[in-house]
C-alpha cells in the first residue's frame, strides 16, 4: 500500500477496530452492572439489529459517492459522543438514555465500518486490498478482545481497571480514527460525477438484470446463515457442549479469532492458488465434509473439528469469494452494493443464530444437519457465480 491516503484509512480503520475489541467486549457485563437484566439486554441487542438494517437501508439512498468521507467523519464524531455519554451515564439509573445511546451506536458502528472500502474504491479498486480491509478490523478487533480480557481487574497503584474504563478508552480510540480520517483527503480522487439520488433503487433495477450478483447475494445470504449455525452463539455452544466456564469459551473464541485473522493474512499474500475452484473448495467443501461426518458419526472429535475448521478460516480467502463481486460495481454504486450485501449478511447471521439457537435446545447435531444444507448450497453457488465471471471476462476480452 505505497498511497499514503490508503495507509491513513487503513489507520483510521486500525483506531475503530481496536475501540470495538476493547468496548464491545465486555458491554454486556457493563449493562447487567447498570442493573439491565439479560432479557432486557437481549431486547436491546435485537433492536440493534433491527435499526441496523433500517440504517443501512437509509444510508444506501442518502450517501453520495462524493459525500463519503463527510458522512463517515459525522458518523465517527456521533459515535465517539454516544460512547462518551455511555462513560458519563455509568451508574446514573438513566436506562432509557443507555439504551437509546447502545442502539444509536451500533447502527453507526455498522455504517462507518461499510464506508471503510467505498472511500479506498476511490482511490484503487483491489480484491487484495479488500480483503486487506476485512483481515485488518478482524485482528485489530480480537487484539482489543485480548488487551481488555487480560487488564480487566487489574490495579495500576490505586486504580482499578474496570468496565467503564473501556467505555472511555473506547471512546478515545474512536475520536483518534475521527482525527486520522479528517487529515485523508480521498476527494482529490473523486471523478466529479454527478450524485444521483435514490442509488439503492436504482442499484436494484440493475441487479434484476444481472444473474452473477443475485447468485452472489443468495449465496452470502446461505454462507452467513450456515455459519451463524456453528458460530453465532459460540460462547453458548462451548459452554452448553463442553461445560467449559464463560471465561476459558471466551478465550477459546479469542484465539480461534486471533488465529483466523492470522491465517486469512497467509491466505491472502502465500497460499491463493491460481485455480480458484481450488481456493473456494478449500474453505467451503471442507465445511461440507466435516458437517456431514458430525451428523452421521455423532462424535465430540467431529464436533470439536466442526466448530475449529469454520472459525479458523472465516476470515480467509473474501478476495475470491466476495471482493471480485463488490468491485463489479462503477464507485457510485459501491455504498449501496456494500450496504444490500450487509443487510443480506444481517439477515443471515439472525437466521443461522436462530437456528443454532433450536439446536442447543433440541439436540447439537440438528445444528451440524442445518449449517451442512446451507453451505451445501454456498458451495454450489459460489462454483456457478465463478464460472458465470470467468465467462463474462472472457466475453469483455472478445
Amino acid at each position: 500500500m505505497k498511497n499514503k491516503e490508503i495507509r491513513k484509512l487503513f489507520l483510521t480503520l486500525i483506531f475503530f477496530s481496536l475501540s470495538g475489541g476493547i468496548y464491545y467486549n465486555f458491554q454486556e457485563v457493563w449493562l447487567a452492572e447498570n442493573g439491565l437484566s439479560v432479557s432486557t439486554i437481549s431486547v436491546v441487542y435485537s433492536l440493534c439489529a433491527l435499526i441496523t438494517v433500517s440504517s443501512i437501508f437509509l444510508c444506501s439512498n442518502i450517501i453520495k459517492q462524493n459525500k463519503i468521507k463527510k458522512f463517515a467523519c459525522i458518523f465517527l464524531f456521533i459515535k465517539s459522543i454516544c460512547i462518551l455519554g455511555l462513560f458519563l451515564l455509568n451508574n446514573s439509573g438513566l436506562n432509557i438514555i443507555i439504551k437509546f445511546l447502545i442502539m444509536l451506536d451500533y447502527a453507526l458502528d455498522v455504517e462507518i465500518y461499510a464506508c471503510v472500502y467505498p472511500m479506498i474504491s476511490l482511490i484503487t479498486k483491489n480484491d487484495k486490498i479488500y480483503a486487506a480491509r476485512g483481515l485488518t478490523y478482524s485482528f485489530m478487533y480480537y487484539l482489543g478482545v485480548a488487551i481488555s480480557a487480560l487488564c480487566l481487574g487489574r490495579i495500576i497503584g490505586n486504580f482499578v481497571i474496570n468496565n467503564n474504563l473501556y467505555v472511555l478508552l473506547g471512546a478515545i480510540l474512536s475520536f483518534m480514527a475521527l482525527i486520522v480520517l479528517l487529515t485523508t483527503d480521498v476527494n482529490k480522487y473523486n471523478k466529479n460525477e454527478k450524485s444521483e439520488r435514490n442509488l439503492l433503487f436504482k442499484l436494484l433495477n440493475k441487479i434484476k438484470q444481472d444473474k452473477i450478483s443475485i447468485m452472489y447475494l443468495i449465496s452470502a445470504l446461505v454462507g452467513q446463515i450456515s455459519y451463524s449455525c456453528i458460530l453465532g452463539m459460540q460462547i453458548s455452544l462451548l459452554v452448553n457442549l463442553y461445560g467449559l466456564t464463560s471465561k476459558i469459551a471466551s478465550m477459546v473464541y479469542l484465539v480461534l479469532g486471533i488465529s483466523a485473522s492470522l491465517f486469512g493474512f497467509i491466505v491472502l499474500w502465500k497460499l491463493t492458488f491460481k485455480n480458484n475452484y481450488v481456493n473456494i473448495s478449500i474453505k467451503l467443501l471442507g465445511r461440507v465434509i466435516i458437517y456431514l461426518l458430525a451428523f452421521i458419526f455423532n462424535k465430540n472429535f467431529l464436533y470439536v473439528l466442526a466448530l475449529i475448521y469454520p472459525a479458523f478460516t472465516g476470515e480467509s480467502h473474501t478476495h475470491i469469494i466476495d471482493a471480485p463481486y463488490i468491485n463489479r460495481y462503477e464507485d457510485k454504486y459501491q455504498l449501496a452494493f456494500c450496504n444490500l450485501k450487509d443487510m443480506t449478511t444481517y439477515l443471515g447471521k439472525s437466521i443461522g443464530v436462530l437456528l443454532c439457537g433450536i439446536g442447543i435446545r433440541y439436540g447439537i447435531r440438528y445444528i451440524f444437519v442445518f449449517a451442512f444444507v446451507f453451505v451445501l448450497i454456498q458451495l454450489i453457488l459460489c462454483y456457478v457465480c465463478l464460472h458465470l465471471r470467468n465467462k463474462e471476462a472472457r466475453e469483455v476480452q472478445l
